[in-house]
């Protein structure tokens, strides 16, 4: 599938050259005072493209497919404006906005060229920030994976050496979590407690001696709180 811009029926006489409000870098053009498509002001320039020419279909559809590489820039560095993403994240937001195989590639390209698109950068930045958000390694790493990030990747990114402290930052995110969610409950059903913990835990990715231990926590916990009593 093709992406396609709104664009003059059939051919036409170009009556409008612009360019286009606060987008110095692209033109719209007008054929028989109708608008009809905009492309990149190189893409224009490149075609000599000038007022009283007389475009046939095939002409523009060969001016839209110029353009096309442009266009996939543009989505792609918004999308990265938003935040960083993976190569296949932005490979698939392309190709589901209509680009072709070939543009994308051009595209991905370009983009790892400028070092706008790392995927060892977007892994290491994932996993601190899920880390400290408090998910498990099994989750992120699931995650990563999903975003077509290479394992050998992921595996580096997950190293605790490397991330030590938002892992740590993690764990205690998990505990506090626990704590607000089963510490009652460990203190009237420890077993039943016990239970639903580790299955929340196991939802956000931790795997089972960190559940133990945070299980066992939360027991002596509520031991100590009885006692007290």
């Amino acid at each position: 599938m093709r992406r396609r811009q709104p664009q003059h029926r059939g051919a036409g006489v170009i009556t409008s050259i612009a360019t286009k409000r606060s987008r110095s870098d692209r033109v719209a053009v007008r054929l028989d005072g109708m608008p009809a498509f905009d492309v990149a002001s190189g893409v224009a320039e490149e075609a000599g493209l000038k007022v009283g020419d007389r475009l046939s279909e095939e002409d523009q559809e060969r001016l839209l497919r110029l353009d096309a590489p442009y266009r996939a820039r543009e989505k792609a560095l918004s999308l990265l404006s938003l935040r960083d993403r993976s190569r296949r994240e932005v490979q698939t937001r392309l190709k589901s906005a209509g680009f072709e195989e070939e543009v994308i590639l051009e595209v991905i390209t370009w983009l790892e060229g400028l070092d706008y698109l790392d995927d060892g950068r977007f892994t290491t930045g994932f996993v601190v920030e899920k880390q400290r958000a408090g998910w498990g390694p099994q989750r992120i790493r699931a995650e990563l994976l999903r975003k077509g990030v290479e394992r050998s990747l992921v595996e580096e990114g997950l190293s605790s050496e490397k991330h030590g402290d938002a892992a740590a930052e993690g764990m205690e995110t998990a505990i506090a979590l626990a704590r607000r969610r089963f510490g009652r409950q460990f203190r009237e059903d420890p077993a039943s407690a016990s239970r639903r913990l580790a299955a929340f835990l196991a939802r956000r990715g931790y795997d089972w001696d960190s559940i133990n231990t945070i299980t066992r926590l939360l027991v002596t916990e509520a031991e100590g709180e009885c006692e007290t009593v």
